[in-house]
C-alpha cells in the first residue's frame, strides 16, 4: 500500500513539474490519501466551468492499474466518469460559482466502480502473499470538453475537484486547466476544441 502512495505522490510531483495546475494543498491532500481504501461508488468529480464551455461524459477519466511479474494480477484501467444530473451540488461548492460558471458532477458508472474495487482488492491480495509487492498508481485527468455558441477564448479554464468518501467534503484537484491547450500539439486551435452534441 505505501508503494502504491509513493508512486501516486511522485506522479503528481512529476505533474507539477510540468505545469502550475496541481495546487500545493491537493500534493497535501494526496499524500494521506490511500487509493486502495478509497470507494469507488464514493469517488465523485464536480468540474466548474465557464459559459460556453461542457464537460460531457468520458471527458474526464481515472486511470488505475498495477503491475506485478505475473501478467495475471496486473491491469490498466482507464475509466471515464460520466455525468451524474441527480447529484446534489453542495453549498461549499456553490459559493464559488459566479453568475457565468457552472458545475458538472460526474462519477463511475456501476460497472466500473466494481472493476475498480475488484483491482482493489487484487492489489491487497497479491501484497498479502508477495513481499515485492508490485507496482501502482491512481490517477485523475481532464482530457477533453466542448465548446458552444458562448464559448470565449478569454474565459475558457476549467477546475476539477475530487471528493472521495461521502462524508468528506470536495477538495480542489486541477486549477485553472486550460481548454484550449489540453491537445499540446495544437496551440489556440479552435478546431481542436469540438462543438458540444446538440441534443434532440
Amino acid at each position: 500500500m505505501n508503494k502504491l502512495k509513493i508512486v501516486l505522490l511522485a506522479s503528481i510531483l512529476t505533474l507539477v513539474t510540468a505545469c502550475s495546475n496541481i495546487p500545493l494543498s491537493t500534493m497535501i491532500k494526496m499524500m494521506n490519501l490511500n487509493p486502495l481504501e478509497t470507494d469507488p461508488e464514493q469517488l465523485v468529480v464536480a468540474v466548474k466551468a465557464p459559459d460556453g464551455v461542457n464537460v460531457q461524459d468520458g471527458d474526464v477519466v481515472i486511470d488505475f492499474n498495477f503491475r506485478t511479474d505475473d501478467p495475471s494480477t496486473s491491469f490498466d484501467h482507464h475509466f471515464p466518469v460520466i455525468i451524474n444530473e441527480g447529484y446534489a451540488v453542495p453549498d461549499n461548492l456553490k459559493e464559488d460559482i459566479e453568475e457565468n460558471e457552472k458545475i458538472t458532477v460526474l462519477q463511475l458508472s456501476k460497472e466500473d466502480a466494481q472493476t475498480m474495487a475488484e483491482g482493489q482488492q487484487m492489489v491487497k491480495d497479491y501484497r498479502e502473499n508477495n513481499e515485492k509487492g508490485g507496482a501502482g498508481s491512481m490517477n485523475v485527468r481532464l482530457v477533453s470538453a466542448c465548446r458552444d455558441e458562448n464559448f470565449s477564448w478569454g474565459n475558457s479554464e476549467l477546475n476539477v475537484y475530487l471528493k472521495t468518501q461521502d462524508y468528506e467534503d470536495f477538495f480542489l484537484f486541477l486549477e485553472d486547466m486550460d481548454v484550449t491547450k489540453l491537445d499540446t500539439d495544437v496551440q489556440r486551435n479552435i478546431n481542436a476544441i469540438p462543438k458540444c452534441d446538440k441534443v434532440s
